[in-house]
């Protein structure tokens, strides 16, 4: 089974690979556009210094090393075929609804302009905690599932990376002075109670 994860990890350590190729310091203008805090004009990655292709590479691999992170925890506490399964339907609600909830909200508010930004925020998010996702894979495959520690770090990545996209896009609507009841009615509609809708149907289902 570990020569099959492993197989997957390098496929993804293969797309970082290639996206190095297109832009040599991919990884880090990724770094820095994680944590830049621009205006809403300036979000995105900077097109001439790297290609298109490279962020679709960077973009592969934080599915593939995200799904394979959220299959490696979940093994953890479910048999192979269950894992892997959860971790697909979850790891597919996860990613539609970050590329949906502010889309359905914007339509809602009559903001569609700040798509582009809050787009490239995802982009921003997922490009640069990808590559984060992929050494947590390696590591798990290292040390194995009886490390408690790494479970502990993976959570903490995809709480620290979730907390960080909203504060990167309640930024980009600030500057567009955006009402800040849109703001609240976004968060808790549409942020909010999906993860706890999940939680709570999870931790029911299973526990």
């Amino acid at each position: 089974m570990n020569s099959y994860l492993l197989f997957v990890s390098l496929l993804s350590l293969t797309f970082v690979a290639y996206a190095r190729i297109g832009t040599p310091d991919a990884i880090n203008l990724s770094w820095k556009r994680f944590w830049k805090m621009s205006r809403t004009e300036s979000f995105g990655f900077d097109d001439d210094k790297i290609r298109p292709e490279t962020q679709t590479f960077l973009l592969i691999n934080f599915f593939i090393a995200f799904s394979l992170s959220v299959y490696l925890f979940l093994l953890s506490y479910f048999p192979k075929e269950l894992a892997a399964v959860l971790s697909l339907i979850w790891v597919a609600i996860y990613i539609t609804s970050q590329m949906l909830n502010f889309r359905i909200a914007l339509i809602i508010t009559d903001q569609w302009h700040l798509s582009t930004q809050l787009a490239d925020i995802n982009k921003q998010i997922w490009s640069f905690s990808g590559l984060v996702y992929l050494s947590i894979t390696f590591l798990w495959l290292i040390y194995g599932q009886a490390h408690v520690a790494l479970r502990s770090i993976f959570l903490a990545v995809l709480i620290a990376a979730y907390i960080w996209r909203q504060v990167k896009a309640w930024r980009a609507c600030h500057q567009a002075n955006l009402e800040w009841y849109y703001l609240i009615l976004y968060l808790c509609a549409l942020e909010i109670m999906p993860v706890l809708f999940l939680w709570h149907w999870f931790s029911g289902e299973y526990n």
